[in-house]
């Protein structure tokens, strides 16, 4: 086997100095980052061609992978591509095999239009690589391979074509660092911090700026049942076409009941309507499909909601409430009903909650877990007084959340068969390991 004509830190250091414009034309540029993709290429034994030209057509590369070919087109342009050059690629790809597929690469991107132009014809044989792909390909941290499986699988299950591989990390920060609030529920008012629990509405805002407005306004609103939200900054009102994508990805930290997204009413335009129309069909047919509602909000009740006193005026009980405000309890409210079954969701996600925090020691055959309020461990030596200390957790999170007039039904409350049938269902591989007689399960 031939030695790569490049090793990765050559590729890192030439493609860096491609940035400096004294050094290369814009030909010059092209030529030599072409290169840099066929080094990279081989590099991660993936079959490359060089560029070629076939009937007056020009091809800047090939690979092959798991019985499928890839064409690719490169361009290293100051502006961003345009969906017109999108569509000269993909004829270049009619009327090839069709296990032929398309990698557009763009150095700096492309045009808001792309994707939603690509979409209207339905034949999704391209994939788009972007200045952050690229970056990261080139820079070392992550395989190209990498890159276009992630690709790959979020085509797949989405449709997108343009997915940031960035998004992946960004998807694992947001369930990592944004706090969750719970919504008030009208029939239990009890502390409910002891459970700690996933995420059941999403809820997408333009900027940073818009997360306090909107707490402000979701806050007032009364359930029925407890549910708990998240609220995030898009960053932009771009990144709405993200949204399917980073629902995707989010789904492998937490399953979420629904998805809120709030924009301001400026952006309402034909153009972010289109938008909205295909996000939404993107997140109905997708792998993970999730209720997804969009909104308005205007200037002013934004102005409102940001100041203290006003903010406690509109939601006096003699002052109408905003419209926006009764959509969003409408909708809210339809998901929690839809949702949410306290006798099975609240013992369901105790359970998960209690032994998610829990700290297995199989050397010493005993199971920790951490008391938040008292910061001292209880300990358990036995599978009998596991299931005894579960129970009686779960019996504690079904009187703190579950609804009165639902507590008055149930005199008598017994985990003991739930218990039982969680620790065989997700644990039994643990407890063995710990020595522990699953069978007594």
């Amino acid at each position: 086997m031939s030695k790569p004509k490049l090793n990765n830190d050559e590729i890192k250091n030439l493609y860096n100095k491609l940035y400096n414009e004294s050094l290369f034309t814009p030909q010059q540029r092209g030529y030599e980052f072409e290169k840099l993709i066929e080094a990279k290429l081989e590099n991660e034994k993936l079959e490359p061609r060089a560029s070629y030209k076939s009937k007056g057509e020009q091809v800047d590369g090939s690979f092959f992978w798991k019985g499928q070919t890839f064409l690719l087109e490169a361009k290293w342009v100051k502006p961003k591509i345009p969906a017109s050059s999108i569509y000269a690629f993909k004829g270049k790809l009619d009327g090839k095999f069709h296990t032929t597929s398309g990698i557009y690469i763009a150095v700096n991107g492309y045009s808001n239009d792309v994707e939603d132009a690509l979409k209207f014809g339905k034949s999704l044989n391209i994939l788009l690589f972007d200045s952050s792909d690229i970056k990261l390909i080139f820079n070392g941290e992550v395989a190209f391979l990498d890159v276009l499986k992630f690709k790959l699988r979020e085509a797949g299950d989405t449709g997108s074509l343009n997915v940031p591989y960035s998004l992946k990390t960004k998807a694992e920060k947001i369930s990592k660092e944004n706090k969750s609030d719970f919504l008030t529920a009208q029939l239990f008012q009890q502390k409910t911090t002891k459970r700690k629990i996933t995420e059941d509405l999403l809820i997408f805002v333009e900027g940073k700026s818009d997360i306090q407005i909107i707490d402000n306004l979701l806050k007032p609103i009364e359930l029925d049942f407890l549910l708990t939200y998240k609220i995030i900054s898009l960053e932009g009102i771009n990144n709405i076409r993200q949204i399917p994508s980073l629902l995707n990805l989010y789904a492998t930290y937490h399953q979420n009941k629904a998805v809120i997204v709030i924009l301001d009413d400026d952006q309402a335009t034909l153009q972010i309507k289109g938008i909205i129309e295909n996000v939404t069909e993107q997140i109905e047919n997708s792998s993970i499909p999730i209720n997804t509602k969009f909104f308005f909000i205007d200037e002013k009740l934004k102005d409102k909601l940001s100041n203290e006193i006003l903010k406690n005026v509109i939601f006096s009980k003699n002052y109408n409430k905003p419209q926006l405000y009764l959509e969003l309890e409408r909708f809210i409210n339809e998901i929690s009903y839809d949702y949410y079954d306290p006798e099975v969701n609240i013992p369901k996600e105790s359970l998960k909650s209690i032994l998610n925090r829990a700290k297995w020691d199989y050397e010493n055959n005993e199971i920790i877990f951490p008391d938040d309020y008292t910061d001292r461990d209880f300990t358990v030596e036995n599978l009998e007084d596991l299931i005894e200390f579960l129970n009686e957790e779960v019996i504690n999170a079904v009187q703190g959340e579950m609804p009165l007039e639902m507590l008055k039904e149930n005199y008598f409350l017994d985990y003991d068969s739930e218990v039982r049938e969680h620790l065989l269902a997700f644990h039994k591989d643990k407890l063995e390991k710990l020595n522990w007689n699953t069978d007594e399960l």
